[in-house]
């Protein structure tokens, strides 16, 4: 169990939620920087670093070519970067950096069960839990079921062309499958949820503890208002030198 599992979700989600909008309303590239860095410390401090970077590098570095193809392009149309094109490229892609890396992290860090049992515990709608914990293990359902259909086509022996058709057929061959047994799998659930009486009219007692403190819900104050106020405050100067 890494330490972060000692937190609450919604504390974990509150003060990423701060430190991303206060960053991205400074825009300070320093201050990008930082919180990048940081956010790699900590996932370094959890055993989550190198998939954090891969994950990351997969999103950042498209964003930062677009950027500079985007800011690179002069008035006359031709592809030439210059001083202040690198500037506001690397400032932009260093927000979008941030956004990235620290929902990222959240989605590491965080325990998705956590995460549901905090929902139901909330005074949110208890629709809204279900819907949060199928979206969560939605995608390694499939990526377990898509495994699943390959290897039940590599046994059948299954030939594929070579090239873009080949490509297309093999896309064809499992997303077929994969989306007949998802339907299947939604077909069958529906009766187990109105057997137990889904959505609930009351609020159910759940068996698994989501740890939480005074602390922690001061903590989850302080950053909302942090998100509400900060990004405010930061922009007013600005806002006063347009007018």
């Amino acid at each position: 169990m890494n330490w972060f599992q000692r937190l609450h979700p919604f504390t974990v989600l509150a003060v990423a939620a701060a430190v991303v909008t206060t960053t991205t309303a400074a825009g300070l590239w320093w201050l990008s920087c930082t919180v990048n860095a940081g956010a790699l410390v900590v996932a370094w401090s959890v055993g989550k670093s190198k998939k954090l970077i891969g994950l990351s590098s997969a999103i950042v570095l498209p964003t930062f070519a677009s950027q500079l193809m985007i800011h690179g392009l002069a008035s006359n149309g031709s592809f030439g970067l210059t001083q202040a094109g690198l500037q506001t490229a690397a400032e932009l892609g260093l927000r979008t950096a941030v956004l990235v890396v620290v929902g990222l992290l959240c989605s590491l860090v965080i325990d998705r069960h956590q995460l549901v049992a905090a929902i139901d515990l909330s005074k949110a709608p208890a629709q809204l839990g279900y819907l949060v914990a199928a979206t969560l293990f939605l995608l390694p359902q499939l990526a377990e079921r898509q495994r699943v259909i390959n290897e039940a086509q590599m046994l059948r022996q299954v030939k594929f062309r070579r090239g873009l058709r080949g490509w297309f057929q093999k896309v064809r061959l499992q997303a077929v499958p994969l989306v007949l047994s998802s339907l299947e799998e939604t077909a069958n659930r529906a009766p187990h949820l109105a057997a137990r009486g889904f959505p609930a009219t009351q609020r159910m007692t759940r068996l698994r503890e989501v740890p939480d403190s005074n602390g922690q819900r001061w903590i989850r104050h302080v950053s909302v208002l942090c998100v509400l106020l900060l990004p405010a405050l930061l922009l007013v100067p600005s806002w006063m030198d347009f007018a």
